[in-house]
């Protein structure tokens, strides 16, 4: 026990230190003038940080990576020598003067939503390293809601110490506001849009003066499509921040990302990770060459971030067009990262045209509705156009929005479930959607929907690293994963365990090649190994102790060339196997509620639901309700002891399943009018932040297993009713945990731990 509180003491001292000293030990700021290709690629080799600005690379070197650089003859100039010194020279603030602090920035933020609710709302989108929030406002008519409207994503601040950015995004989401129907363009554009605003995604780096987050990692290189472990990123999406902007981007469908920087007046856009350009280049080309002609720049320059600027691997822009589909780029938008407060209104006036012209934009090229033919109900789809990367339809609205040139173009439609639908000879005119209304026919069928991340070692040039064709069914179309590569995908929905195999992975290559699959219920995992297989090959989930599993990860077995065209394992398809259920639907489920903590203990009164069935647990607590058949969810809850809990139960045609059920206390407060707690993030894996109402102080946080075994849990406290509770050392799983307080009070809440 000592050792552990001694360990978590340790860390948090590290965290007090990190905030204090935000860069690296010694780091400094230096101009570095890499004229020769192979100097260039010496830096990217030392993993060295780097940006482009101009006819230089702007880089952030520790003492040792410094000397490096002048013994291979390459030309330096310090800029900042010190740059720990340089941002404790900001003073409390973190910031110049005439800058806005993360505060004043989340104040602005909530003056928005609070003054203008109709079209403003305030999303909390995640938690960030210093358990700061990350907050997006959403700009629309009817913001509440999820309409049929092409949707746009601004964001800011990623690196910490490139201050203007935030300062634009907070200006643009304020003149949208006040513009509202007092501006006839603006106003037309709120009405017929969905305009996301990320205003400081790093609000560490932006308190402390530094392009790091908390954990000392650059997060314009820890996503996770081409993840190569640059910028201190352990793995893809190994940071909080990251993993709330992937949020973001998967959660919705954004016709335009548009992520700001500085350092250099540039527009950047996909590939950052490789030379050749990407099948929407001139989707890209047009849209950027707008953004050019519309700002307040004379002549900002465009091109694909790889030869225009630098290589980079993990970048935003990159995930935000490989994963997603989205015109994805990034917009450096100043020459210095810290201009003179005089200009920062100068400088967002420079881009508040082109940020209006992308609002627009984003409304123009194809547009439509894919529902179910029978149903009418819309469904989860992805849509191919020509050889681009895909975008997806909102599977809540079925709505889909793409920009396109104008032009002809071949649509092809994949949903899990549906037979594929293509049209040809679609139309595309200039400055206008065409809408198409495309009705699914139901089949069978089940394929991985979406990439999550990817991963080639170094890159691998002499192949078209085309992700999209994983996706989908076979069709004899190939994505080579690479020598000792790996890559993750969504199914959509879980694949269930089942009879037999449940997973199909399917090879097109005349030679067959070794891999091994892995499964995790949750997009990070954690992977829990299926089996190696050579060429097509099936799995069964029952080796994992998983009832389903959505995610799948496949892994190269390391065989043959790294630089080579079709390298690694070639992957065609993951396919899940569909088990229709039988036709006789009916079933019953019986049993006996019991406390979770107190096993001998029946629990009268439960309401005992499942789907449209539910009954009541009578004196012994047993239960009888009918169920439907196949895999089914059963819940009971008794909201006045505060006990609930679900299962995933199959239950047979005309049989009845019996299962016992066991309440956990969901809140548990000996005084009714006590203050309320909170753990966010739950479900967590790690560190989450504990809240409770009232400045009360903790003494003692435990942690209840289902086996009844009581783990102590180190926290920190910070004095006013919070704490930061270590959960790592835990194993996954559902826990009760028991805070006991200073004023003797103790109270529980149930938690996931993943």
């Amino acid at each position: 026990m000592k050792k552990i509180l001694l360990v978590f003491y340790l860390f948090c001292i590290s965290l007090i230190s990190s905030a204090q000293s935000p860069w690296r030990e010694g780091e400094m700021q230096v101009k570095v003038f890499a004229e020769q290709p192979e100097q260039q690629q010496l830096i990217k080799q030392l993993n060295i940080n780097a940006d482009f600005a101009g006819d230089f690379l702007r880089c952030y070197l520790t003492p040792q990576e410094y000397e490096s650089l002048l013994a291979s003859g390459i030309r330096c100039e310090v800029e900042i020598p010190d740059l720990n010194h340089w941002s404790a020279s900001f003073g409390p603030l973190g910031v110049p003067t005439g800058y806005y602090t993360v505060a004043q920035l989340n104040e602005i933020a909530d003056s928005l939503a609070t003054h203008f609710p109709d079209i403003c709302t305030l999303h909390t989108i995640g938690i960030a390293s210093n358990f700061d929030v990350i907050y997006a406002l959403k700009i629309s008519d009817n913001s509440s809601v999820d309409e049929n409207e092409p949707e746009i994503l601004f964001d800011g601040g990623i690196h910490g110490d490139e201050i203007g950015a935030s300062e634009n995004m907070i200006r643009f989401a304020r003149d949208l506001c006040l513009g509202y129907e007092n501006d006839p363009y603006i106003t037309d554009l709120v009405n017929n849009r969905e305009i996301w605003i990320i205003y400081c995604l790093n609000p560490y780096g932006r308190s402390a003066m530094t392009r790091y987050n908390l954990a000392g990692v650059d997060i314009n290189r820890d996503c996770g499509y081409m993840w190569n472990g640059e910028g201190n990123s352990t793995s893809a999406f190994s940071q909080p921040e990251t993993k709330a902007l992937r949020g973001m981007l998967t959660d919705n469908q954004f016709v335009i990302h548009c992520s700001y920087h500085s350092g250099i007046e540039f527009i950047s856009f996909p590939w950052s990770y490789r030379a050749s350009q990407t099948p929407d280049h001139a989707q890209h080309q047009y849209l950027a060459s707008l953004y050019a002609s519309t700002s307040g720049y004379a002549n900002i320059p465009y091109q694909q971030g790889y030869s225009g600027m630098y290589p980079i691997n993990g970048s935003t822009k990159d995930f935000g067009y490989g994963a997603v589909g989205a015109i994805s780029w990034s917009v450096e938008i100043s020459v210095s990262k810290q201009p003179p407060a005089s200009q920062i209104v100068p400088i967002y006036l420079k881009n508040k045209p082109a940020m209006l012209a992308m609002c627009e934009y984003a409304g123009y090229g194809i547009s439509g509705m894919v529902t179910d033919e029978t149903t009418g109900e819309p469904v989860s789809a992805n849509i191919f156009v020509n050889d681009f990367y895909p975008i997806s339809t909102d599977p809540e609205v079925g709505d889909f929005h793409k920009f396109l040139v104008p032009g002809n173009y071949e649509l092809k439609v994949i949903a899990n479930g549906y037979e594929p639908h293509t049209l040809t000879n679609v139309v595309v005119s200039s400055q206008s959607s065409t809408f198409i209304t495309i009705e699914l026919q139901p089949a069978t069928g089940q394929y991985a929907r979406a990439l999550v991340s990817s991963y080639i070692p170094n890159n691998n040039p002499n192949d078209e690293g085309f992700t999209p064709a994983a996706l989908g069914p076979p069709d004899g179309v190939q994505y080579s994963i690479g020598r000792f590569g790996w890559a993750v995908f969504d199914m959509g929905t879980p694949v269930i365990n089942g009879e037999g195999p449940d997973v199909i992975v399917h090879e097109n290559d005349a030679t067959p090649e070794g891999y091994t699959l892995f499964a995790g219920v949750t997009i990070d995992g954690p992977w829990r190994p299926m089996g190696t297989g050579i060429g097509t090959s099936s799995f069964d989930l029952s080796v994992t102790f998983l009832s389903e599993a959505r995610f799948f990860k496949i892994t190269d077995d390391g065989d043959g060339q790294s630089q080579a065209n079709n390298a690694g394992f070639d992957l065609d398809a993951i396919e899940g196997i569909v088990r229709i259920p039988p036709v006789d639907s009916t079933g019953y489920i019986s049993g006996f509620i019991y406390e979770y903590h107190n096993p001998t203990q029946v629990v009268e009164g439960a309401t005992v639901y499942s789907g449209e069935y539910s009954t009541i647990s009578d004196s012994d607590g047993f239960f009888l309700i009918r169920a439907d058949t196949g895999n089914v969810q059963i819940c009971a809850e008794h909201w006045s002891r505060w006990l609930y809990d679900c299962d995933s139960v199959y239950v047979n045609p005309g049989d009845t399943l019996n299962h016992n059920m066991f309440l956990y206390y969901v809140e548990n407060v000996r005084k009714t009018d006590y203050p309320a707690i909170s753990i966010y993030p739950n479900p967590v894996k790690g560190l989450a932040k504990i809240s409770i109402q009232g400045k009360a102080v903790i003494e003692k946080i435990i942690a209840l297993d289902n086996s009844g075994a009581v783990h102590n849990v180190p926290f920190y406290p910070d004095g006013s009713g919070s704490a930061i509770a270590d959960f790592s050392g835990h194993s996954a799983g559902f826990y009760i945990l028991e805070i006991s307080l200073k004023d003797g009070e103790i109270m529980h809440v149930k938690i996931v731990i993943q």
